[in-house]
């Protein structure tokens, strides 16, 4: 993520609109948090990018910066923000659909699956597990055997999907998120059994194995960009707003409805790639050199950046 800003950042300085640039890293801590945007508002910043460690709790301090003049924009979850301030992060029904859409394809419409989920409870957890629901339900054939928790944790895919194997004799399919789909992967290994068809991610240890199990035996999968850039994204549509420059009305949308609102403060931003055979040759060789523990990583154009905008 920070690596991006600084290209992302870089690239602007070059272009004369921006000067400096202040990264706080405050954990999990909200109070933390809290603490380290006040030192950014007495440092007079023009814009503060926020990923909030609380639906609520910055509240109070965000509101702080609003009333300074400040361009607030909090990204990448959901977030109650205060007048003033933008809430931008992924609709998480564009990245869970198409995956559900695409094991249903899979299966021509009938069979039994599992579901290994994410992070029980949490907000963008609990939109995708509504978005594969939604979808499922289109495909009255496709069974859902039962769903279950990984935490988008490799190591505890592993175990969930081996708990999984001794209990369902019959799965043939499986459906899952982000950090999760090698571990599903290695737990049918480690039982002998065939592996069906199972959704994929765009986490590097994986496009990694994809890619070796493409060329052995013509794995195939799909995985849709969760990125870590979305902070880039985040900050081209604030540089634009301190330049003067007007979101269009449509852009900002009722997260409750989703359509455009008087009022509202919420932009939800498309995934902004596909993974999949035909282009999965192209994304190793970019990322083959890269850390396991890193994910493909874009995010908005320039071109795509100005499109939320009125000419």
């Amino acid at each position: 993520m920070l690596e991006s800003l600084q290209k992302q950042f870089d690239a602007d300085r070059e272009k004369g609109w921006v000067s400096k640039l202040v990264v706080q890293n405050a954990g999990p801590d909200v109070n933390t948090q809290i603490a380290q945007i006040r030192n950014l508002l007495a440092s007079k910043v023009d814009l503060l990018l926020v990923n909030p460690n609380s639906a609520t709790a910055l509240n109070p301090v965000l509101t702080e910066a609003v009333n300074a003049g400040i361009t607030v924009i909090v990204y990448d979850q959901p977030t109650k923000v205060p007048p003033g301030a933008l809430n931008m992060y992924m609709n998480q029904e564009w990245w869970q659909a198409p995956i559900t859409e695409w094991l249903c394809k899979q299966l021509n419409g009938k069979g039994n699956i599992v579901y290994i989920s994410g992070i029980a409870d949490q907000p963008g957890n609990i939109a995708r597990d509504k978005a594969a629901i939604n979808v499922l339900a289109k495909y009255p054939d496709v069974k859902l055997l039962t769903k279950a928790n990984g935490n988008w944790d490799q190591a505890a895919a592993q175990q969930v999907m081996t708990d999984l194997l001794g209990s369902f004799p019959s799965i043939d399919g499986v459906l899952t998120q982000d950090g999760m789909t090698l571990g599903i992967i290695r737990a049918f290994q480690a039982a002998g059994k065939k592996l069906p068809p199972v959704t994929g991610e765009t986490q590097v240890a994986f496009i990694k194995e994809w890619k070796k199990m493409k060329d052995a035996n013509g794995f195939s999968t799909i995985g849709i960009e969760n990125s870590p850039g979305a902070v880039c994204t985040a900050f081209g549509i604030g540089i634009r707003l301190l330049q003067g420059k007007h979101l269009k009305p449509d852009v900002l949308v009722d997260p409750s409805t989703g359509k455009p609102a008087g009022g509202a403060n919420t932009i939800w931003i498309h995934p902004s790639l596909q993974v999949d055979n035909g282009n999965i040759d192209k994304i190793y060789d970019e990322y083959k050199d890269w850390a396991d523990s890193y994910y493909v990583n874009t995010w908005y154009t320039e071109d795509q950046i100005d499109a939320l905008f009125q000419q």
